[in-house]
């Protein structure tokens, strides 16, 4: 599955990435261009523009009713039949969508605070903004927020 959010939608969009799930957004993306990309990448476009509902459109779109960034994210997992076997966390760039690249470690020594570089061994990076990612304890609080708000038994 591959999203592209209208620029009501950032958060969702990053709660997406988070999970490892490709989501376009730019908040400067006109509904045009917007319709356009969705169209030529196959994308589902996850809009909560009204106007958009009366438009015939070539490709497929979902409204997302909610307006809270988790429940939205629960939405669209829970319309989609988005299985856990479907995420990959932390693989994706949060800014940009990119799939994060291993680095070595001596690499980004000067790019992440000295406590971080060490004590954390293993280091992923984005090919095009270049942010560093690393499993700290915010990865296991993401991980537990939202994981546990989708897959509430």
């Amino acid at each position: 599955m591959r999203f592209i959010c209208d620029v009501m939608l950032g958060k969702l969009a990053k709660y997406l990435r988070m999970l490892g799930i490709d989501t376009l957004y730019s908040r400067t993306t006109s509904e045009p261009k917007l319709l356009k990309t969705a169209l030529s990448d196959q994308r589902t476009l996850l809009t909560r523009r009204t106007g958009l509902l009366q438009k015939k459109m070539n490709s497929p779109f979902y409204f997302v009713r909610s307006n809270n960034p988790k429940n939205q994210l629960k939405e669209v997992i829970d319309h989609y039949s988005i299985s856990s076997e479907d995420i990959r966390p932390l693989t994706l760039c949060l800014l940009c969508n990119r799939i994060l690249e291993d680095v070595d470690k001596n690499s980004i020594e000067n790019n992440v605070p000295e406590y971080i570089f060490n004590t954390i061994e293993d280091f992923c990076q984005c090919p095009d903004c270049k942010k560093i990612y690393w499993q700290g304890s915010h990865y296991n609080n993401m991980y537990d927020t939202l994981l546990s708000r989708i897959y509430k038994q």
